[in-house]
């Protein structure tokens, strides 16, 4: 199964909804900003979040944490690796570029403001880890509209608005963030998927891609990354630029080279998952010792490898374990 390129119009066929719809976004961006502007002490309220985090029972708890999962980074390793496997490498491997990008300007933007998270009494946070904007929102923001967008389902519509909204939420009430963090992910989130799927649909209209040889597509997944890593500030994007260098090269080879099916019988794909997912995680934490993400080439490597996996090591290993066919096959 494969689905329709990013192309205009993006959420809706009718020209009137459709810039309903870009008019809301753009609107929602600058009520966000406005407020930030605005109203800045108030959004990083101390007591709010105390007043929220008093909220937890434990079914409040497990509720939230099931959303806040929903935009961690393991989820979306999982999540973007089983539609690779089993529903469509381009929808997968453009989500997930979509997720990596968003991330990496995420994580610049908390780099730059360097902001600390609530100090709610009984909340740990990561070292190091700074609040501004809320990364889960920002990649919800992104990603969830973009599958929407590329699925065209109204029912999936339904469903990012309430993973966006409830993912949000969730980092409040958990105390992770505060309201101001929150608003920035949507400030800077929708722009940035505005931006994206206009860069999207004016490749797809020019044929960009199809005009660049594959040794230089090769070249651009791995140099763009490397480059990247050198010059941005932190600890992640070693690890998320090391796994987009991976996934673009093998998405690339095994597209012109290995071109295996996901369609496969039920149980085969079951195999699939749970083959795939386990060697993934043997690298992308069995290596830990050998390739730490504290020294930064190592790290980048590490997850290189594992988006290499994702992306060429696994379909090459499901078409010999005879788990996927391969185009041209009987």
């Amino acid at each position: 199964m494969e689905f329709a390129p990013v192309k205009k119009p993006y959420f809706s066929e009718d020209p009137k909804r459709e810039s309903f719809w870009i008019l809301f976004l753009l609107s929602v961006t600058v009520i966000s900003a406005a407020i930030l502007i605005l109203a800045w002490p108030l959004t990083r309220s101390v007591e709010f979040i105390g007043t929220l985090h008093q909220w937890q029972t434990v079914p409040v708890e497990i509720l939230f944490r099931a959303f806040t999962f929903l935009g961690d980074d393991q989820f979306f390793m999982i999540f973007f690796s089983i539609i690779i496997w089993c529903v469509s490498k381009t929808l997968g491997f453009w989500g997930a570029f979509v997720l990596l990008t968003s991330a990496t300007f995420s994580n610049l933007i908390k780099d730059i403001t360097m902001l600390e998270r609530p100090p709610i009494e009984g909340v740990a946070h990561p070292p190091g880890s700074y609040a501004f904007p809320s990364g889960h929102t920002l990649t919800a923001v992104t990603v969830w509209p973009y599958l929407a967008v590329r699925l065209k389902k109204k029912g999936f519509w339904i469903w990012a608005f309430i993973a966006i909204s409830m993912i949000g939420f969730s980092r409040l009430v958990l105390a992770y963030h505060f309201l101001g963090d929150i608003l920035g992910g949507l400030a800077l989130g929708i722009p940035f998927l505005l931006l994206f799927l206009w860069v999207s649909s004016r490749v797809y209209e020019k044929g960009w891609f199809d005009k660049l040889a594959i040794p230089v597509l090769l070249a651009i997944s791995v140099v763009i990354p490397v480059l990247l890593t050198t010059v941005l500030p932190g600890a992640d994007p070693p690890k998320v630029l090391g796994y987009m260098a991976g996934a673009s090269f093998g998405y690339i080879i095994e597209k012109e080279k290995i071109r295996s099916l996901i369609k496969s019988p039920l149980l085969r794909q079951v195999l699939k998952v749970l083959v795939g997912l386990g060697i993934l995680f043997a690298i992308i934490i069995g290596l830990g010792g050998l390739l730490p993400s504290a020294v930064a080439p190592l790290g980048f490597i590490r997850y290189a490898l594992g988006g290499i996996w994702v992306t060429l090591g696994a379909p090459i290993l499901f078409v010999f374990l005879k788990l996927s066919g391969k185009e041209g096959n009987i």
